[in-house]
C-alpha cells in the first residue's frame, strides 16, 4: 500500500514538474506541492482547503504568491464562491468552458458543462445584451446553488432522528 502511495505521489510530482516546465516557471517545492494537491483532488479547492491538505508544507503567505504566479501563467484559474471565498482550479482543459454547482450546506463545489446548444444560445443572448447595453462581455458564469446528496441524506437522517 505504501509503495502504491509513493508511486502515485511520484507521478503527481512528475506531472507538476511538467506543468511548470511547460510554462518556463521555476520549479520550487511549494509550487510542486500546490499542483500535486490540485491534481490529486481533481476538483476546485478553496485556499483554506489547500492549506489544510498541504499539511504545513506551504505557508499561507507563500500560497497566495504561488496562486498569483500560477494564475498569471495560465496553469490555474480562480473564481469566487457565492460567499466570496476564493477557489482555485487547474486549467488543464483550457478550451473547455464549464460552470459550477455549490452545495449551500457543506460548501462542496462541482464542475459541470452545459450542452452545446444551450451554450450557443447563451452566447447569442450575451451578444444581444452587448448590443443593447453597449458593453463588451469578457466572460460569463453559471452558478447553481444546491444541496449535495451527502448533505440531503444527512439532513433527512437528522429529521428522522428527532
Amino acid at each position: 500500500m505504501r509503495n502504491n502511495r509513493s508511486s502515485k505521489q511520484a507521478s503527481l510530482n512528475e506531472t507538476s514538474r511538467t506543468l511548470l516546465t511547460s510554462k518556463a516557471i521555476t520549479i520550487t517545492q511549494p509550487r510542486l506541492s500546490l499542483l500535486a494537491i490540485l491534481l490529486k483532488e481533481k476538483r476546485p479547492l478553496t485556499v483554506e482547503q489547500i492549506s489544510q491538505l498541504s499539511k504545513g508544507k506551504i505557508a499561507l503567505s507563500s500560497l497566495y504568491r504561488i496562486i498569483k504566479d500560477l494564475k498569471d501563467s495560465g496553469i490555474i484559474s480562480e473564481f469566487q464562491t457565492p460567499e466570496n471565498t476564493k477557489v482555485i482550479e487547474l486549467t488543464e482543459h483550457q478550451g473547455d468552458h464549464h460552470h459550477h454547482i455549490f452545495c449551500r450546506e457543506c460548501g462542496a463545489i462541482t464542475d459541470f458543462e452545459i450542452g452545446a446548444t444551450l451554450e450557443r444560445d447563451l452566447e447569442t443572448e450575451i451578444r444581444r445584451v452587448e448590443r443593447q447595453y453597449s458593453v463588451s462581455v469578457t466572460s460569463h458564469s453559471l452558478e447553481l446553488q444546491s444541496m449535495c446528496l451527502n448533505c440531503t441524506n444527512r439532513n433527512a437522517q437528522l429529521l428522522q432522528d428527532t
